[in-house]
């Protein structure tokens, strides 16, 4: 089975690699074996994968559900988000996004807008088969009263910011846009986790 495991993800970063053109790398967290597939855009490395660490409390999988959190990766709420990332990693703050959404092609004009930002199909390029190999998947989200909802049609992605009102700034992948919906979000919901690390931090 982890044989399988290795050969899958070595195709799929010779894939991205081949296709996008970003470095990639493999992250293994130590603390569950879990391995996933970086990649560096721009100055940043970035999780090509949901996390699937079991923060315990303030973590869970959809529809409690043991594969959705397999294959999607969990859902945390923002104070468990906040310490979930493995050494080294760390949540993106609002500004990395902007960094990885301009890189991208978003306008610069864009980037501080609040909800759907349609310019450069940024969005498109995030999803899985975008071609850059970040590949969101629409793993949903977990409102306040513990419902599942919207998997297959959204992903819901932390930051680590807050806005004045402590709400916290988000980042949203939907099926049917091209854009990325960029707006403040409850902490207590529960939204997927993607791990970065700046690249001048590496040794290589």
């Amino acid at each position: 089975m982890i044989r399988t495991v290795i050969i899958i993800s070595v195709f799929i970063a010779n894939f991205c690699a081949s296709s996008s053109g970003q470095n990639t790398d493999f992250l293994i967290d130590e603390r569950d074996g879990n391995m996933y597939l970086v990649a560096k855009f721009n100055d940043t490395w970035w999780m090509c994968q949901n996390l699937k660490y079991d923060a315990g409390e303030g973590s869970a999988c959809y529809d409690d559900k043991d594969t959705k959190c397999m294959l999607e990766g969990r859902l945390y709420n923002h104070s468990s988000a906040l310490k979930a990332c493995p050494e080294g990693y760390s949540l993106p703050g609002d500004e990395e996004w902007k960094a990885l959404e301009s890189y991208i092609g978003m306008p610069e004009d864009e980037l501080d807008g609040n909800y759907m930002r349609n310019s450069g199909q940024v969005g498109k390029y995030l999803k899985v088969g975008g071609g850059i190999g970040f590949d969101a998947i629409l793993a949903g989200i977990i409102n306040l009263d513990g419902k599942s909802l919207q998997t297959g049609l959204k992903a819901y992605f932390w930051s680590s910011s807050e806005d004045a009102n402590k709400g916290v700034w988000a980042r949203i992948i939907s099926k049917n846009s091209d854009g990325v919906e960029r707006k403040t979000i409850d902490p207590g919901y529960k939204l997927s986790v993607r791990c970065v690390k700046k690249a001048q931090a590496d040794s290589n």
